[in-house]
């Protein structure tokens, strides 16, 4: 059973990532590399694409804890970079993936809160946060490691579960 809110949790979720994550800092790690691609981006993404099947698992024998139940997907609207927006509310039934919009894609006449079918190539991360425990957040983990100290402490006060290794 997912605690109603989930939404705005993850949308809370997102918006500190972005708030903290893309803050300029002096690390190295924020900048792609000369190639143009993020190696640890691209490796987080592979982690989870590659434990896709635990959150298959996890959701469909669903616990009373689990209080987000998500997926990060990629969506690619004409004439812009690709966006990368949580999707929540997220269900399985026979292959497909199903939940609920987490932005407004305004080009791709999708809204915030819109039912959506996910195709598994578009999935770039999934999180379930399970007994005030995240499990998956790759690229969650990701930016927190990337954080300042102090940007890392602001929003982990800011969420109400825990980031374990």
């Amino acid at each position: 059973m997912r605690k109603p809110g989930g939404l705005r949790h993850l949308l809370h979720l997102t918006l500190c990532i972005l708030t903290f994550a893309c803050t300029p800092t002096p690390m190295a790690t924020i900048s792609p590399t000369d190639s143009g691609t993020d190696s640890e981006l691209e490796t987080a993404i592979e982690q989870a694409r590659g434990t896709l099947d635990d959150f298959i698992a996890k959701i469909t024998t669903p616990r009373a804890d689990q209080t987000i139940v998500a997926l990060k997907v990629r969506f690619y609207p004409p004439d812009e970079l690709p966006q990368d927006i949580w999707v929540d509310g997220i269900t399985y039934t026979d292959g497909d993936f199903r939940g609920d919009m987490g932005d407004d894609i305004p080009k791709l006449k999708l809204e915030f809160g819109e039912k959506i079918k996910i195709d598994n190539e578009d999935i770039v991360d999934w999180m379930i946060v399970e007994d005030g425990k995240l499990i998956g957040g790759y690229t969650i983990r990701l930016a927190v490691q990337r954080m300042s100290p102090e940007e890392r402490e602001r929003f982990l006060e800011s969420i109400d579960y825990a980031i374990e290794d």
